[in-house]
């Protein structure tokens, strides 16, 4: 009977991701540059990714795949302690590529790295609230950063 529960669950878990999308949010950890997207899941955890940058308007997209599921999570239908990468290659000639990891089905957070040697901080969710809240707190955090294609920020800009 448990399995046939567990089962169930999973089965719960899998339909109500497939052709769903999710909210991509993240920053250039040292720029001043953030970016927003989706991410559209098919029913094996695969996604395919589109983001743009802001201020400079850079767009990527790329794939998203799973490389983990615990055993826990297969046992009780959920993300939790998933894994995953992802590759996207941008307009401008950049490629990332990151990894992530679920804290549950509503919660990813991952980190990634531009062929250029940039960090990068992202978080997936489906929740568009708390999408916006997270991308409101990444453009906080690098305000005062200088821009991504070395464009310091107006010193008034700074001030006020």
């Amino acid at each position: 009977m448990k399995k046939i529960f567990n089962f169930a669950l999973l089965v719960s878990a899998a339909l109500m991701l497939t052709g769903c999308s999710a909210n991509v949010v993240g920053k250039f950890d040292n720029f001043n540059e953030t970016f927003k997207g989706t991410i559209d899941l098919d029913m094996q955890g695969n996604g395919i990714i589109k983001v743009k940058s802001s201020p400079s308007g850079i767009t990527c997209k790329g794939k998203g795949w799973i490389t983990f599921i615990p055993i826990s999570s297969r046992l009780l239908g959920t993300c939790k302690g998933q894994q995953g990468e992802a590759k996207l290659k941008c307009n401008d000639g950049r490629i990332i590529t990151g990894e992530w990891k679920c804290q549950s089905c509503t919660r990813i957070s991952g980190t990634a790295e531009s062929n250029k040697g940039e960090d990068i901080t992202f978080f997936i969710t489906p929740k568009s609230k708390k999408a916006e809240e997270m991308l409101e707190n990444y453009k906080t955090e690098v305000s005062s950063k200088q821009g991504l294609n070395g464009e310091e920020k107006d010193i008034m800009e700074t001030l006020f």
